[in-house]
């Protein structure tokens, strides 16, 4: 459910009128119409005043965009975390691979590729 979907399900639950809504946020009444038609995002300042009239959290509001987001970015941490850890486990190696002259170099390169292709 988008952000508009979630104020709207909150709003109803709650009894509160959309005009009662849009007095307490100040914010436009005919937004809360045109966010849900649009399925839009309201800026920053909007979103944590309605999630203040409505006593939620603003990650509540943003639903499983904000799961979706922090799924991704944990992940995507994670990953640096990882290659992280497997350059500093691995530096010296790395780096006495870089002293070699390229001739050299190439080659074995071309090697390890070839091995963690197959494993």
């Amino acid at each position: 459910m988008g952000f508009w979907k979630n104020v709207e399900s909150e709003r109803e639950y709650q009894g509160i009128s959309r005009k009662e809504l849009a007095f307490r946020a100040n914010i436009a009444y005919a937004g809360i119409g045109l966010g849900l038609e649009r399925d839009s995002m309201p800026g920053a300042d909007t979103a944590l005043r309605i999630s203040k009239v409505l006593g939620v959290s603003l990650e509540y509001l943003l639903g499983e965009e904000v799961l979706k987001t922090r799924e991704e970015n944990h992940s995507d941490a994670e990953k640096i975390v990882q290659e992280s850890l497997l350059y500093h486990s691995n530096k010296k190696t790395i780096d006495a691979l870089e002293s070699l002259p390229t001739h050299i170099k190439e080659p074995i390169v071309e090697m390890i590729l070839r091995m963690a292709k197959s494993v």
